[in-house]
This record gives C-alpha cells, sequence and structure tokens, in this order.
C-alpha cells in the first residue's frame, strides 16, 4: 500500500498541564500550498496538535494509510449514547454549511441523515465520475463489512422509531477506506477561534477510545 509523506511536522516540547511532565507533541500547519495532510492509520492523526489561523483557507487532505476504515469529524463536547460509547460532538464544526470535499462521495451530513432526510446526504460521486450518483461499488459496500458501516451501525439507522442513536452520530464527517484519499477544503469562520477536537467514532466508539482523535486550534487572525 503507498504511504504518504506528512508536511510541515514540527515537535515541540511541552509541559503537561497539572502535571509538570514534559512531552513532545507533534504539530501540523498549513504548507506553502495551505494544505495540511494527515495520517489516519490505526489509531490517530499523525499529529496531536493542527494549528491554523481564523479567516484562512486550508485543505486537509485526509490520507487512510491504516488497514481499517476511518472517519475525521470536529467539534466541541464529546457526545456518549445510552449504552456510554462516545458517538460525536454536541457542537459540530461545519454547522454553519458543509465543506467543499472532493471526492464529494466522501462528505456525509450526519445530522441530515439522523433526522431521516436522506436528500442531505452527499452521495454525489466522485468529482471525475460526473455521474452525480453514488457508484454502484459504493452502494454494494454500504453494508457488507467491507466499507463503511458495520451491520450493527446499518441496522440501526434512523427509520422513524430514534434507532440512530446507537448508531449514527450527527455532525458533519469524511470517510475513508484502507488507501483511499479526500480533500476537505474549508475557510476558517472567524467565530470558531479556540479550540476543537478531531474524532473517528467507527466501531461504535472504539476508534476514539483506541486514541484516533487530535486536537484543532484555531488562532486569531
Amino acid at each position: 500500500m503507498k504511504k504518504f509523506p506528512i508536511a510541515l511536522v514540527t515537535a515541540v516540547g511541552l509541559v503537561a498541564a497539572g502535571c509538570g511532565l514534559a512531552a513532545e507533541e507533534v504539530v501540523l500547519e498549513p504548507d506553502a500550498n495551505r494544505e495540511i495532510v494527515i495520517d489516519m492509520g490505526e489509531f490517530g492523526f499523525g499529529a496531536d496538535l493542527i494549528e491554523v489561523t481564523a479567516g484562512e483557507t486550508v485543505t486537509f487532505v485526509l490520507v487512510n494509510n491504516g488497514d481499517n476504515e476511518h472517519e475525521f469529524m470536529i467539534g466541541r463536547n464529546l457526545q456518549k449514547t445510552d449504552l456510554g460509547y462516545p458517538n460525536g460532538f454536541e457542537h459540530d464544526f461545519f454547522e454553519d454549511g458543509p465543506p467543499l470535499v472532493d471526492p464529494p462521495s466522501a462528505g456525509m451530513d450526519m445530522a441530515a441523515m439522523a433526522e431521516g432526510d436522506m436528500a442531505g446526504m452527499d452521495m454525489s460521486g466522485d468529482a471525475a465520475s460526473g455521474d452525480g450518483a453514488m457508484s454502484d461499488e459504493e452502494m454494494a459496500n454500504m453494508d457488507n463489512g467491507d466499507g463503511a458501516m458495520s451491520d450493527e451501525e446499518m441496522a440501526n439507522m434512523d427509520n422513524g422509531d430514534g434507532g440512530a442513536d446507537e448508531g449514527i452520530h450527527a455532525g458533519f464527517m469524511v470517510q475513508r477506506r484502507p488507501g483511499e484519499v479526500a480533500r476537505l477544503t474549508v475557510t476558517i469562520p472567524e467565530e470558531a477561534v479556540g479550540e476543537w477536537d478531531i474524532g473517528c467514532f467507527r466501531g461504535l466508539g472504539s476508534h476514539w477510545d483506541a486514541g484516533m482523535r487530535s486536537v484543532l486550534m484555531v488562532k486569531a487572525a
């Protein structure tokens, strides 16, 4: 499997808050092309901290170098289901509007999906295909165990009786299978200054619990 390099990685010595222990933290910042390459693997995003500036337009290049499907979500206030597993964020970073995703089929508005609004899901297919629909392969892989959703997640999709609570977490996400790449371009909102969490909640939250999380720090311009 082809591995992709991670650009602009810097290791800085920081003091862990409240414990006085020095720790090295991997920090990512946009390169000269305003891109940030993020390594989605088992189980992390290749960085402890990702720094961007409010008002700038950046592209997250999401590369799944792992052996499992992973997702990329940004938000605040971790949520858990009634069964206790991590299941997304209370506040979605993209709640004011979805970002530009290439291929479009990699992005999904899970809030709209949880409400039963399938029109709110982006199933427009790869940008290069121009066919305006999810590919046959993507449709076939929705529930066969080798792609996007586990059988349990498929069973728990919202059918109008509230079943989505245990299977679908609200918010905008980008999903990639092993070896796949997606580009997520967004202009960082001025009001987003502060700290956000990045996470993957696949496997009923087990990816998050295994450490697949990072921090997005939005700095004031």
